[in-house]
């Protein structure tokens, strides 16, 4: 894996973004409920992220089974235009004697 996973990216940025010279003043406690909180945050945006991303496969998979039917019929179709004499065209039938 080139890239770490998007719920690692966010966790690193919110941690940068708590540098000592940013950190609000209070004890200890106060600000690693402060940190969790924006972890939290992180969190929540990633899971959205990747409520999209298996909204757009879900749609992906959906379109392929469509594109696989619609091969599938143009095949049989195709196969049906190839058969010795072709398919026969339907115009009025002559009685023969």
């Amino acid at each position: 894996m080139t890239e770490p996973p998007a719920l690692l990216e966010a966790v690193a940025k919110v941690a940068r973004q708590i540098s000592p010279a940013r950190r609000p003043e209070g004890s200890a406690i106060s600000q690693a409920i402060n940190e969790v909180g924006q972890i939290i945050e992180a969190l929540k945006r990633v899971l959205d992220q990747m409520e999209e991303v298996l909204e757009l496969a879900e749609l992906a998979e959906r379109q392929k089974t469509a594109d696989e039917q619609e091969i599938e019929s143009l095949r049989r179709a195709l196969r049906q235009l190839q058969r010795p004499g072709g398919p026969r065209p339907r115009g009025p039938e002559v009685p023969q004697a």
